[in-house]
């Protein structure tokens, strides 16, 4: 009675355990921006010895833009985020040395829309007005942006998204 008891107790132990895993192929924007902010974030392209290479980007969808939106209202700096791997510089503009996570997660969006996966070869933006155009933009800057991109897809979020470009017309431009 024992045993079984201590069976059962177990088995309702491990049913409760929440995974922390993260599915690339499969992904929770929440989790990925838990997982980003915590940085816990882990899943990595692996090497011919099992090596990590570079984070990977998860495979998001046109179904997790509305979400990428929502969570880009957060300016957090990160330090680790999944960058171009065809990109040879460093992934943040010359002036800082951190991620912003709303810049980094509508440079997801972009990489929807283009349909590579990347925004462009850096997730930065920059403005090409300003005195210094490569130099990157702050917080209250990229909540701007990030209103052109909430417009942007409840006007054509059922129509020509993918050929709608959220910044045209504006002086900001992803690097």
């Amino acid at each position: 009675m024992n045993k079984l008891l201590l069976l059962i107790i177990l088995t309702l132990f491990c049913l409760s355990c929440e995974k922390d895993e993260f599915d690339p192929n499969n992904p929770d924007v929440e989790k990925f921006v838990q997982q980003l902010k915590n940085g816990t974030y882990d899943c990595y392209e692996k090497g011919e010895n099992g090596e990590n290479l570079w984070p990977l980007m998860p495979k998001f969808t046109k179904n997790h833009i509305q979400s990428l939106i929502e969570f880009s209202k957060d300016t957090s700096q990160l330090t680790n985020f999944p960058v171009n791997p065809i990109s040879s510089r460093t992934p943040f503009p010359y002036d800082r040395q951190y991620f912003i996570l709303g810049e980094c997660l509508l440079w997801s969006i972009e990489g929807i829309r283009n349909g590579s996966g990347y925004g462009s070869l850096d997730p930065y933006l920059i403005d090409t007005l300003a005195i210094d155009k490569y130099s990157g933009l702050n917080g209250k800057t990229i909540l701007k942006v990030r209103d052109y991109y909430e417009n942007w897809w409840l006007e054509y979020k059922d129509n020509d998204w993918k050929n709608k470009n959220p910044l045209e017309g504006t002086s900001y431009l992803w690097f």
